[in-house]
């Protein structure tokens, strides 16, 4: 199970880091949208990730996980939603079915896809209709985004047996 995160601001991407790796996330890929805050040059993206990859590893040892969560940089949307053998579905507050209905039956792997603050931009939202991608919602009210990021992880590892 992965998720996809556009950054938040502060600190509040190393506790959506540390709370998915509690939950036993298996990969956390940070995603730049056009509407992302939080933005880093390539001379600091690097320690930022490394950074994020130690709050990882103190997570599953706070867990007693046998793993550590991989935390990595994605290049592009288009990236992270077509990859083969992935189910992916992105979190958006006006999508019409709820996550539970969005997942498929049975998957080897499901990547939730969640946006920034403001949400995506709608062309963002088109390309992952284009791709058969679907959209769900995880309820009325509308999270922050490292909120969404852990509530949707939970609710998909529940459904698949891997929480709860």
């Amino acid at each position: 199970m992965s998720v996809v995160l556009a950054p938040p601001k502060g600190d509040r991407l190393g506790w959506a880091v540390q709370k998915l790796g509690e939950l036993g996330v298996d990969e956390l890929v940070l995603l730049p949208t056009e509407r992302s805050v939080r933005t880093w040059g390539a001379d600091r993206a690097d320690r930022v990730l490394e950074r994020q990859r130690a709050v990882a590893r103190e997570a599953a040892m706070q867990a007693r996980t046998p793993f550590v969560m991989d935390v990595r940089a994605a290049g592009s949307l288009l990236d992270v939603i077509c990859q083969p053998r992935i189910a992916a579905v992105v979190l958006h507050e006006d999508a019409e079915r709820p996550l539970a209905e969005s997942l498929p039956d049975a998957a080897d792997s499901v990547r939730i896809v969640v946006g920034p603050e403001g949400g995506f931009a709608p062309d963002e939202l088109a390309l992952a209709e284009s791709a058969s991608v679907p959209l769900a919602r995880l309820g009325a009210s509308i999270l922050r985004t490292e909120t969404a990021a852990v509530v949707g992880a939970a609710l998909v590892l529940a459904r698949y047996g891997r929480l709860g």
